[in-house]
């Protein structure tokens, strides 16, 4: 049986009124404020969950030359991140949550042929939804009201 997460949130209807007003382009800006701060909520939230060794972890390899290169990808939890993505419509806003070059982040995650999965980030982001909600719903309203402020909109 799948779980289920049912979540009820009100004021989104003034804000979607606010958002309307404003118009395509400022409510967009006043989107991406809101996502940005929804997503770096979310990262805070990753960021915590995800275990961190002491180990080093600088490693050192040889390149098809056989000159040797050291490279220090630094801890997962160091690499978290947020950025802003390309959405593929008008007046979308993305924001993408991401590891960068911790590219091992998702063998512990999902797991490998020789290693289970030990999920972090899917239960930190089960945990965080209402608090990345909460966060996008304040931080709209507050963009919505320095944009209207700023334009005359309202």
């Amino acid at each position: 049986m799948a779980d289920r997460l049912r979540i009820e949130m009100r004021g989104w209807d003034e804000l979607k009124k606010g958002l309307e007003q404003l118009g395509p382009e400022l409510a967009t800006r006043a989107g991406k404020s809101a996502i940005r701060a929804g997503a770096k909520a979310l990262s805070e939230e990753v960021k915590a969950a995800t275990p961190v060794g002491d180990d080093d972890t600088s490693r050192t390899y040889r390149n098809k030359s056989g000159e040797s290169v050291t490279v220090d990808y630094g801890h997962m939890r160091d690499n978290i991140k947020v950025k802003m993505g390309r959405p593929k419509k008008a007046f979308n806003v993305v924001a993408i949550v991401t590891f960068g070059s911790a590219f091992w982040a998702r063998f512990l995650e999902y797991g490998t042929v020789k290693m289970a999965a030990k999920p972090f980030a899917k239960p930190a982001f089960d945990n965080a939804s209402i608090i990345v909600l909460e966060k996008v719903k304040t931080s709209l309203g507050a963009s919505i009201d320095r944009l209207a402020k700023k334009y005359g909109r309202r």
